[in-house]
């Protein structure tokens, strides 16, 4: 262990050293960030154009970033970065335009810190604005974006192993969303059919959300639902908060997770499954609601408007089931008399 801290202050100092003399020497240290970027091993962008009528666009990349955008024109047009250890394919068949990139592993360098900029490690696809289309988008590693592109779309699936994924303003058939270690954020969407929307590890963020039945679930990070409209909402996480706020619900909403907090702000559903095993349970409104408790708690206390109701709270009228379980953590009701 001696040797490992002297071995590590050792290149501390020489880097210290080092600094210093290129300092003296004139080197401009405020371009020094320059010498970690690797964009000239890329060369200059691709511009590849689709002018066949398609009805599906399947992207499928090993380590490039996503992002789907519009163009005022009549063709698809795909912009892109080559390496020399990369092998593309860009060709449409059955009315599906299938866009492949693959790269052979490149073992780590000791002496190489360099890397490509994001720019260059983006894969640009320009959709003409009133084309409606299936989307298959899949990266190993990289983000998937779907912002400033067409508002109309079919089916929509997105898939990235270590990457975000963040689709806004548009209106989706159906939409699956599967990210291994990365968040998933879904903003002003209209969703015809159903969200199914999976992380292991990362956030999920809903905001301005319609659709009809709504699964989230995380193992690793938070899950936040703003404004959201659905029939059936079913939320959840291992380890990580869940929050609704201000959202409409027409059926029942199931809010679970195993470590972490729950809590429903000024929502309403015809009823509520709310469980957290090690969390407390907070739930409040600023208008009436017809609740009928069911509250339970091994290890805290519940408290409703203010009054504590010991462990355990059930009542036997009310229209809108409120059912709570909790292991160790309080509940809080607070709602308008």
């Amino acid at each position: 262990m001696k040797f490992l801290i002297k071995l590590v202050l050792l290149i501390f100092f020489v880097g210290l050293i080092l600094t210093a003399v290129a300092f003296f020497g004139g080197v401009n240290l405020g371009n020094i960030g320059d010498y970690f970027v690797d964009d000239e091993d890329y060369g200059d962008p691709i511009e590849f154009v689709m002018s066949d009528p398609i009805d599906t666009l399947d992207v499928d990349l090993d380590n490039r970033n996503i992002v789907v955008t519009i163009t005022t024109g009549d063709d698809i047009i795909v912009t892109y970065h080559e390496h020399e250890k990369d092998t593309w394919s860009l060709s449409e068949t059955g009315g599906t335009f299938t866009i492949t990139q693959e790269t052979k592993p490149v073992f780590f360098n000791w002496f190489n810190f360099k890397m490509a900029s994001y720019e260059v490690m983006t894969v640009y696809i320009e959709i003409p604005e009133d084309l409606v289309l299936d989307y298959s988008l899949s990266s190993d590693v990289g983000d998937i974006v779907y912002i400033e592109a067409p508002e109309l779309t079919h089916d929509f699936y997105a898939n990235s192993n270590t990457g975000d994924v963040r689709i806004e303003n548009a209106e989706i058939d159906q939409l699956i969303v599967r990210v291994n270690t990365g968040s998933i954020n879904l903003s002003d969407l209209v969703i015809n059919g159903d969200v199914d929307a999976k992380t292991d590890t990362g956030t999920i963020e809903l905001t301005n959300l319609s659709t009809d039945e709504l699964l989230l679930d995380t193992d690793t990070g938070r899950v936040e639902l703003n404004q959201v409209s659905a029939n059936q909402v079913d939320a959840q996480s291992d380890t990580g908060r869940i929050e609704m706020n201000d959202s409409t619900i027409l059926g029942l909403v199931e809010l679970s997770t195993s470590t972490g907090n729950v809590t429903v702000t000024d929502s309403v559903a015809t009823g509520f499954d709310l469980s957290s095993s090690t969390g407390s349970v907070r739930f409040t409104s600023a208008t009436h609601m017809d609740l009928r408790y069911d509250l339970d708690t091994s290890v805290g206390n519940i408290l409703v408007n203010g009054d504590d109701q010991g462990t355990k709270h059930s009542t036997s009228t009310g229209t809108i089931l409120l059912k709570v379980r909790v292991s160790t953590g309080n509940i809080t009701v607070s709602v308008q008399d």
